[in-house]
């Protein structure tokens, strides 16, 4: 439930028309991602909390892609006790209201948030065949994340501590010479120029019809764009 609940919270954020169901794309089952990352399947893992944990040797939310010159197959597995937790500590109402108003644990529901902001960004690229980076899905993830959480967030104050908890006080637990750490570094810091931005320039309910129209455009710029309209935030 939690799955669907969050695909239709990102479709409705950016206007986006998807096809495709994203629970179709989840798999709960370890053993099935363990045999997908000893080599069936092109792995991208993406740890999924702020800390950038991981399990022993599958982390929590993890993507694996195999892509063709016609076809693209991915799946997205996701730990079943972390959608539970994440289930239950933030119940979602669409579009994007929470009826619990109680700050929930970050580490579950970002994982969740971030596996379903890969398969969103995957399905739609693919629809409109459209290129994709593994960067350029680290940024949205990043993105994304931060505009949920922000459903929970009642004050200037606790927007603001939000906003340090996911960006001021990541930690990556690729090593620092890595080009992992680099593509979630430049991730992260990209996406937290971009929030910032985002809630000087479309401040309170008066800006929300500015705000959705500047996130739709935002999510259809080229990977590129993406990151050179961030830079011109300065």
């Amino acid at each position: 439930m939690l799955v669907e609940q969050l695909q239709y919270r990102l479709q409705h954020q950016y206007d986006l028309a998807i096809p495709y169901q994203v629970e179709h794309f989840v798999s709960h089952d370890a053993t099935l991602a363990r045999q997908l990352a000893e080599g069936s399947l092109t792995t991208d893992s993406t740890p999924g909390s702020p800390a950038r944990e991981s399990a022993e040797s599958i982390a929590s939310e993890t993507v694996f892609i195999s892509q063709t010159d016609n076809s693209l197959e991915f799946t997205v597995y996701l730990d079943q006790d972390v959608v539970q937790s994440a289930s239950g500590n933030a119940q979602t109402d669409v579009p994007g209201t929470s009826r619990n108003r109680s700050m929930p644990t970050l580490d579950s529901l970002c994982t969740v948030v971030e596996g379903v902001s890969h398969a969103v960004c995957l399905l739609w690229h693919a629809h409109h065949d459209r290129q994709l980076r593994a960067l350029d899905l680290e940024l949205q993830a990043e993105v994304d994340k931060y505009l949920v959480l922000l459903d929970f967030c009642l004050d200037e104050d606790s927007r603001s501590r939000l906003h340090r908890q996911l960006f001021a006080n990541a930690r990556f637990t690729a090593p620092v010479d890595s080009e992992l750490y680099r593509r979630y570094k430049a991730a992260s810091d990209s996406a937290a120029t971009y929030c910032n931005w985002l809630f000087q320039e479309f401040p309170g309910p008066a800006g929300r019809t500015g705000l959705r129209q500047e996130l739709a455009r935002f999510y259809r710029l080229s990977g590129s764009a993406k990151f050179d309209r961030i830079k011109k935030l300065h």
